[in-house]
């Protein structure tokens, strides 16, 4: 039911389900670890500040490939794989992308049907900061997310706290 905003998050709270790359293979460039949550309310279907938590750890090695391992109280753990710059992949009901959004940046764009959610996390040695950005798309109401069988309906999720530091 709320995988909704989760799959937002998660698929979103940092980088995508894209193609499987092996980390190990190359050498690391930035790590962090990082936590948020928030609260959904959706009108399809019905549901009123549902609490959304999620955890989790992200890489990105010498060889442009990016990895998020992430725990969340809506989908359980989930990892994600994904090639710096590559086209945006198909997701569910949408698109994912990774981007190089400044030196220590890495941007994650996830794009549903009536909106993108953008996560900004810069790492700069041990100090990180992470960014939850939602937007609509141009002449659209209500925010859309994938709940696992189809599109949730919701207003826009609040996010109440985001922490990350690097390793």
């Amino acid at each position: 039911m709320m995988k909704t905003v989760s799959s937002a998050l998660a698929a979103v709270a940092m980088l995508l389900a894209l193609t499987p790359t092996d980390g190990r293979a190359a050498g690391t460039v930035l790590r962090a670890k990082f936590s948020f949550e928030g609260l959904a309310t959706c009108q399809n279907p019905p549901i009123q500040n549902f609490p959304i938590r999620g955890e989790g750890s992200g890489t990105l090695s010498t060889d442009r490939s990016a990895q998020l391992d992430m725990t969340s109280n809506i989908e359980g753990r989930v990892v994600y794989n994904a090639k710096l710059g590559a086209k945006p992949t198909e997701a569910p009901e949408g698109t994912a992308a990774l981007r190089v959004a400044g030196r220590h940046t890495l941007r994650a764009i996830r794009e549903y049907p009536n909106n993108y959610i953008i996560i900004n996390l810069k790492v700069v040695g041990s100090r990180c900061t992470m960014t939850i950005d939602q937007r609509l798309k141009p002449g659209k109401r209500q925010y859309t997310f994938y709940n696992g069988s189809g599109l949730s309906y919701c207003a826009k999720p609040t996010i109440t706290r985001t922490a990350c530091e690097g390793y």
